[in-house]
C-alpha cells in the first residue's frame, strides 16, 4: 500500500488566483452601473427562462458552470465547469469581443452549427449546448456601434437601395428611348447673330459655305488631334465606361474653392451624346439633363468602341463660325487637310473648344496661343509629347488662313458679337452654348452701333493725344428694357478684343452719387435739405471742403456741382450698408466695399452694369438686366428651316427673373431724375446739353484716370454711359466734361 502523497503547498501565485476568482464570483454583475452616456457591450445569459446581463466592462471573461473558476455563470447541467471564454481582440480595428470554446462537453452552437470560436457582433445570439435541448443556455450579445458608424451603414444602405432602384429605372424605363444602331445623323448648325437695320433683321457676320467633312478612320486624322483632345477633355478616356466618377469629384472640389463653376465633368462621351442626341438628353441647363446625357453616354460605350466614339466627336465636334469636327476647322483655319495638322495647329483646335467664338485666333490671338501652350503642357505632363516637342510648338506663331481672317474680320459690331457669346454663356450654361445649332436674336441697332463706334473712334483720333487717354467704352441701352441698342468696347477691334463695356472694371467715380443720394432719399431725407460744406473726417480720413467755398447746399446743388464733402455727409446720415443695398437693387453686381470712399466711386464696377442702373433710374425705378440676347432658338428644331420664327425658343430674355424688377419707387426715381438734369442744365455735364430734358452724371477718379459720363434721355427711351482712359489705369490730363462732350455729340445724332 502507497503511502498517501504529501499535501502540496500553497504557493503565493495559487493563493491570489484563488482569492481573485472567489472575489469574481461573488461580483453581482447585474447590480454594476455604467457612467451616463457610456457605452459597454453585454452579454444577457438565459438559463431555465431567467435571464442574468453581464456588462462586459473589461478585456477577459471565463464562463461556466463553476462559481470558483468562472467570472460569468451559467448554473446548468448542460455547460461545462469551464465553458468558454471572452476576449476582446485589440488587434482588430473595431476591437470586438471573440468567444472560444475550451473543450467543453457540449459546445457553442450558432443555429445548428457548432464553433470552435466566433467573433461576436451585435446582436448574435449564441447557445450553450445544441439549441434542440430543453436545458440549453441562451448568449445574447450587444454592442450597439456609435451613432456614426450606424450613420454611415444606413446611408451606404440607402445609397445602394437607391442606386439598385436607379438601375432598374435606367434599364427598364430611360435605356429602351435611346436608339443606337445607326447613329443619328451629324446635326450641322452655326451660332447665327441677327442685329438690327432700318427696321430689318440682318446677320452680324457673313456665314460660311464650305461644306460639312467627316472622315472615315482614325489614321485620317493628325495622329496629334486625338492626343491633345484626351490631354485638354478626358485624361481618363480609355479607362472610365462614358461617366468618370474621379473628374465629377474633382470638379466639384474645384468649383467649390472657387465659389463659382470653373470646370465641368464630362467625359467625351458624354459631350458626344448631348451633341448626337439633342431630343432625348435636351438643351435645358438641369440636373435631369445632366443624368440623361450620363445615361446615354453609358449606352454609347456598351455599343461602341471607345476608338469609333473618339472618331464620331473629331468629326463632330461644334469648333465655332459653323464649323463642325476638326476636318472643317483644319480646312477653315489653316487651308489643310486634318491628317496634316502641325503639333501646334492640332493644340490650337482643341484649346479653342471651351469658347471657339471668342477664343480662336483671328477673334482673339493672346487667348489662343494661352489656351494652345495649357494643351502642350498637358500633353507633356501625360507622356504624349516630349518636353522639346512641345517647346518647338509653342515658339510657332498660329498663322491662319487669308479667307478665315477676312472672312472673321468682316463681323458687324464685333465687341458687341464678341460680347453675345459672353452673354449665351451666361443664359444657357457653357456646355449648351458650345455646341451652337443656335439662331440668336439681338437688340442691337447697327445704325446706333456705328454712330457709336465713331464717335468714340473721332474723339480718341482728335482729343486722345493731348489729353493723355487712348481707350474709351460707349453703352447705349433702351431705358425701358435694358436692351443693348449699341455697345462699344473699345477704339479698335482688330487691335485689342479686350471688350471694355462688359469686361473692364473701372472706378466710377462720381457718378457712383447717385447711389448715395437714392439712399437718403429712401431714408426719408428731403432734398431740399441743407448739407455743410466744411472739411470733415469720417472713419480717420480727411476730407476737403467743396470747391465753390459755400456754407452749405442742398441736394440738388450738391449734385450739379459735384461737391464730394455734401455727398459724404449725405451717405453718412443714410449709411453705407444701404447705399450699397440701393447700388445691388439697381444692378451692381461687382464687389463693394463699405468704406467713405464708395461714395466717391472707389469700388470698381464695369460700365455695362453702372449705366443699367442709371437707365432703372430713367424708367421710374424699374430695373432689366442689360442684356443684348432677345430670344435664343434652336437652328435643329425648325417647323419651316426657311422662316426661323418657326424654330424651338430655348430662352427668352425675362424667363429668369430679371426683367421689370421695382429697384426703387417711382417717386424717388422721379426726384433722382431731377437732381440729374440739374447736372446737364447747370453743373459739371453741360458739355452733355441737348435741350431735350437729359439727365446724367459726371464722373472723375484720382489723377483723373477715369473719365465718365453716364445719362439718359426721357423721351428718346435710350440711356448711354461713356468711359474714357487708359488701359494701364495712367493718368490723364481729361475730365469728365470730355466724356459728356462724346455723350452730347453721339446722342445729338441719335435723338436727331
Amino acid at each position: 500500500m502507497s503511502p498517501p502523497s504529501p499535501p502540496q503547498p500553497r504557493t503565493l501565485l495559487k493563493t491570489v488566483t484563488q482569492a481573485f476568482q472567489a472575489v469574481q464570483a461573488k461580483v453581482d454583475f447585474g447590480k454594476l452601473a455604467v457612467k451616463p452616456g457610456a457605452r459597454a457591450a453585454e452579454l444577457e445569459v438565459l438559463v431555465n427562462g431567467k435571464p442574468t446581463t453581464y456588462p462586459l466592462l473589461g478585456e477577459h471573461y471565463i464562463m461556466g458552470r463553476s462559481s470558483s473558476q468562472c467570472d460569468i455563470v451559467a448554473p446548468s447541467p448542460i455547460v461545462s465547469q469551464v465553458h468558454a471564454t471572452l476576449t476582446r481582440d485589440t488587434n482588430r480595428p473595431s476591437q470586438p469581443f471573440v468567444m472560444k470554446d475550451r473543450n467543453s462537453t457540449n459546445g457553442i452552437y450558432r443555429g445548428k452549427k457548432r464553433l470552435t470560436q466566433a467573433v461576436m457582433n451585435h446582436g448574435d445570439v449564441y447557445t450553450l449546448g445544441p439549441p434542440e435541448l430543453e436545458d440549453a443556455v441562451t448568449l445574447r450579445f450587444s454592442e450597439p456601434p456609435p451613432w456614426y458608424v450606424k450613420t454611415a451603414r444606413y446611408t451606404l444602405y440607402s445609397f445602394t437601395g437607391l442606386s439598385l432602384a436607379v438601375g432598374a429605372w435606367i434599364v427598364g424605363v430611360e435605356w429602351p428611348k435611346i436608339p443606337m444602331r445607326p447613329l443619328p445623323d451629324s446635326v450641322q448648325g452655326p451660332v447665327v447673330v441677327f442685329g438690327e437695320e432700318n427696321g430689318a433683321v440682318v446677320p452680324l457676320r457673313e456665314q460660311r459655305s464650305q461644306s460639312h467633312q467627316e472622315l472615315r478612320r482614325m489614321g485620317d486624322f493628325s495622329p496629334y488631334l486625338p492626343q491633345a483632345l484626351i490631354a485638354s477633355e478626358d485624361t481618363r478616356y480609355y479607362w472610365h465606361l462614358g461617366v468618370d466618377p474621379l473628374g465629377i469629384a474633382r470638379a466639384v472640389l474645384i468649383n467649390v474653392q472657387d465659389g463659382a463653376i470653373r470646370q465641368g465633368g464630362s467625359t467625351i462621351s458624354q459631350q458626344l451624346a448631348r451633341s448626337v442626341y439633342r431630343e432625348y438628353v435636351g438643351t435645358d441647363d438641369s440636373a435631369g439633363r445632366k443624368i440623361r446625357e450620363a445615361i446615354t453616354a453609358l449606352k454609347l460605350e456598351t455599343f461602341y468602341s471607345k476608338n469609333y466614339l473618339l472618331l464620331t466627336y473629331l468629326n463632330r465636334v461644334y469648333l465655332g463660325e459653323n464649323l463642325y469636327g476638326f476636318e472643317d476647322a483644319a480646312q477653315f483655319y489653316f487651308s489643310k487637310p486634318a491628317r496634316d495638322l502641325t503639333l501646334s495647329e492640332a493644340a490650337t483646335l482643341v484649346g479653342i473648344l471651351p469658347g471657339p467664338n471668342a477664343f480662336n485666333p483671328v477673334q482673339n490671338y493672346d487667348a489662343a496661343v494661352f489656351y494652345r501652350d495649357r494643351v502642350l503642357d498637358r500633353m507633356v505632363s501625360l507622356g504624349m509629347v516630349s518636353q522639346e516637342e512641345a517647346r518647338r510648338a509653342r515658339r510657332s506663331r498660329i498663322e491662319i488662313s487669308p479667307d478665315a481672317t477676312r472672312q472673321l474680320q468682316s463681323t458687324r459690331a464685333p465687341y458687341f458679337y464678341s460680347y453675345v457669346f459672353e452673354e449665351l454663356d451666361n443664359v444657357l450654361g457653357t456646355s449648351l452654348a458650345r455646341e451652337g445649332n443656335f439662331y440668336v436674336e439681338t437688340s442691337v441697332d447697327l445704325n446706333l452701333q456705328t454712330a457709336a463706334e465713331d464717335a468714340l473712334r473721332q474723339d480718341i483720333a482728335t482729343q486722345g493725344a493731348a489729353l493723355a487717354y487712348s481707350q474709351g467704352a460707349v453703352v447705349t441701352l433702351e431705358t425701358s428694357t435694358g436692351a443693348i441698342r449699341a455697345l462699344v468696347g473699345g477704339v479698335d477691334f482688330a487691335q485689342s478684343q479686350f471688350n471694355r463695356a462688359s469686361q473692364a472694371l473701372r472706378q466710377p467715380g462720381s457718378t457712383f452719387k447717385l447711389f448715395a443720394y437714392g439712399a437718403a432719399l429712401e431714408r426719408g431725407i428731403p432734398p431740399g435739405r441743407s448739407f455743410s460744406c466744411a472739411p470733415m473726417n469720417w472713419n480717420g480720413q480727411r476730407f476737403a471742403g467743396c470747391r465753390s467755398g459755400s456754407g452749405a447746399l442742398d441736394m440738388y446743388a450738391g449734385m450739379a456741382r459735384s461737391e464730394n464733402v455734401v455727398a459724404l455727409r449725405i451717405a453718412q446720415e443714410a449709411g453705407l450698408r444701404n447705399v450699397i443695398n440701393v447700388a445691388e437693387r439697381l444692378g451692381i453686381e461687382s464687389n463693394l466695399v463699405a468704406s467713405p470712399g464708395l461714395t466717391l466711386g472707389e469700388s470698381e464696377v464695369t460700365p455695362l452694369e453702372i449705366t443699367g442702373s442709371f437707365a432703372a433710374v430713367g424708367n421710374n425705378g424699374v430695373w432689366n438686366r442689360p442684356h443684348g440676347i432677345l430670344r435664343v432658338l434652336d437652328s435643329s428644331d425648325c417647323a419651316d428651316p426657311s422662316d426661323i420664327n418657326t424654330c424651338r425658343v430655348i430662352y427668352e430674355f425675362g424667363q429668369a427673373g430679371d426683367a421689370n424688377r421695382q429697384a426703387i419707387d417711382p417717386g424717388i426715381s422721379s426726384t433722382l431724375t431731377g437732381l440729374l438734369q440739374g447736372v446737364v442744365q447747370g453743373g459739371t455735364g453741360r458739355s452733355a446739353f441737348l435741350g431735350r430734358g437729359e439727365a446724367g452724371k459726371t464722373g472723375t477718379t484720382d489723377n483723373n484716370r477715369d473719365l465718365w459720363f453716364i445719362g439718359f434721355v426721357p423721351g428718346r427711351d435710350l440711356t448711354t454711359g461713356v468711359w474714357l482712359g487708359n488701359d494701364d489705369n495712367t493718368a490723364t490730363r481729361g475730365s469728365s466734361g470730355q466724356a459728356a462732350a462724346v455723350w452730347g455729340n453721339y446722342m445729338r445724332q441719335v435723338v436727331q
